[in-house]
């Protein structure tokens, strides 16, 4: 593995920023809730935040787009056995709710299912100038800082990987995240 995480910067044009954020508007807007399937649960201490679920089959121009640099980033960093995201969340963080999510990773340990949840991509859709806070860190790395603030800027990682967002302090942050699976882990 060459890196542990990587960032496009402005990856996406502002006019693809739009078109998503446009799109969002077709879907229900949810709290966000932590954990998997049965164990779904709110917890506004632990995350704050509302989503939509895109559909991905819907939504492949989206799916495809992203899916450029995610190949591109396997090839030359990561190496692991992957498909495709087959869910798409658009997330807000706003500032009037102290919108967070602390310390977690996006896999599921004790998942039943053939598949496992082997990237994570995070999109940039907000300008950095329209909020404070809602800093992305690592847990134990190097943090992309600035490096991914640009709005259309992607970052890439491996998803078992701790990852918070710090809470948002003024204004609204708004991002795409989607999980790219592949066979279990072996």
């Amino acid at each position: 593995m060459q890196n542990i995480w990587e960032v496009w910067s402005g990856a996406l044009s502002g006019a693809e920023c739009d078109a998503i954020l446009a799109r969002a508007e077709h879907y229900a807007e949810a709290d966000a809730t932590i954990g998997f399937s049965a164990s779904l649960r709110s917890d506004l201490s632990y995350r704050t935040s509302t989503i939509r679920w895109f559909d991905a089959v819907r939504e492949k121009d989206i799916v495809a787009r992203i899916m450029e640099f995610v190949r591109s980033s396997n090839r030359t960093n990561f190496g692991v056995d992957i498909d495709a995201p087959y869910e798409i969340q658009f997330t807000e963080y706003r500032a009037t709710n102290k919108g967070h999510y602390d310390w977690h990773q996006d896999v599921w340990i004790e998942s039943p299912r053939p598949y496992a949840r082997k990237l994570s991509v995070v999109v940039q859709l907000s300008d950095p100038a329209d909020y404070k806070g809602g800093e992305f860190e690592f847990f134990g790395l190097q943090h992309p800082g600035e490096q991914f603030t640009g709005r259309g800027s992607i970052l890439i990682f491996p998803s078992f990987l701790q990852h918070r967002v710090l809470p948002v302090t003024d204004g609204l942050r708004r991002s795409l995240v989607t999980w790219v699976e592949g066979p279990n882990w072996r």
